[in-house]
């Protein structure tokens, strides 16, 4: 059994230095250190890294859930995949409210509010499409004519003009371009 520390690296130097500091007393074997990436889609690498190298009974050890720095949806699915592995994730200090549950009962009470936010999101945006519907707003790509459709495949066939040619050609986006070109195969 290993036990992993996780930080993650806010503005809050001070919040930092508590989490390594708590999680130096608290034992870790390793303590991974996630910082900041403007970059969309690149943080929580380090947490991803960390996730996929635990093994059963390993532990994941965190100063307080919003170290992880996820909302209640990822979070939900990072203990979702932790459970899966067999491993465990440690809250050293949880909030007053939450101090009486261990952390499975704070896992199964996160993944039920993850499950309500989905359903409330999934809710609001069938109301929400269903009211532009009304408004005369249809969603997707725009249609394009037949006649724009035969020129893409004649384009495309006989002129051996590449996507993003006939894309310009035609006024359409590339991945329309792709589409109506793979549609005759």
């Amino acid at each position: 059994m290993t036990t992993y520390g996780y930080a993650y690296a806010l503005a809050d130097k001070e919040y930092l230095d508590a989490q390594l500091t708590s999680l130096k007393a608290y034992g870790v074997d390793e303590i991974v250190l996630e910082k900041e990436v403007e970059e969309a889609g690149k943080n929580h690498q380090g947490l991803e890294i960390l996730v996929e190298k635990l093994c059963s009974d390993d532990r994941l050890v965190v100063l307080h859930l919003v170290s992880i720095g996820k909302s209640i949806i990822q979070l939900a699915d990072l203990l979702h995949e932790l459970e899966n592995k067999g491993a465990q994730l440690v809250v050293i200090e949880k909030s007053e409210e939450l101090v009486d549950l261990s952390d499975k009962e704070l896992a199964a009470i996160i993944r039920r509010f993850a499950m309500m936010e989905k359903i409330i999101i999934r809710e609001r945006t069938s109301r929400g499409l269903e009211v532009a519907r009304r408004k005369g707003r249809i969603g997707g790509r725009p249609k394009i004519s037949q006649e724009t459709v035969e020129r893409i495949q004649f384009l495309y066939n006989n002129n051996k003009y590449t996507l993003r040619q006939i894309a310009e050609e035609c006024n359409i986006s590339l991945g329309t371009a792709y589409k109506y070109t793979q549609d005759q195969k």
